[in-house]
């Protein structure tokens, strides 16, 4: 069940209403004796994991060849027939 303050008492308590909704409670806060809006608590996010290639790519991305070469001077986005530093 909510907890109903008026503007001008959560105006004078704002600081322990929030901690209240923090903890859990549901508080309400009335205009002219209407609810008008709630105090609840943020949903903290889940912490995101990794897809199916997690750590996967970017562990092959400077890793070697499978021949066991790693070369730096190949320009694999250079124009067909070009050399690098032409």
């Amino acid at each position: 069940m909510a907890v109903e303050f008026s503007v001008d008492e959560a105006r004078e308590r704002l600081t322990e209403l929030l901690d209240r909704a923090e903890a859990g409670e549901h508080i309400v806060i009335t205009r002219f004796g209407a609810p008008a809006v709630s105090l609840e608590p943020t949903p903290v996010p889940a912490q995101r994991r990794g897809g199916f290639a997690a750590g996967v790519v970017a562990a092959s991305w400077a890793a070697p060849a499978a021949d066991g070469t790693f070369d730096m001077g190949t320009d694999y986005w250079a124009d067909p027939g070009t050399s690098v530093g032409a």
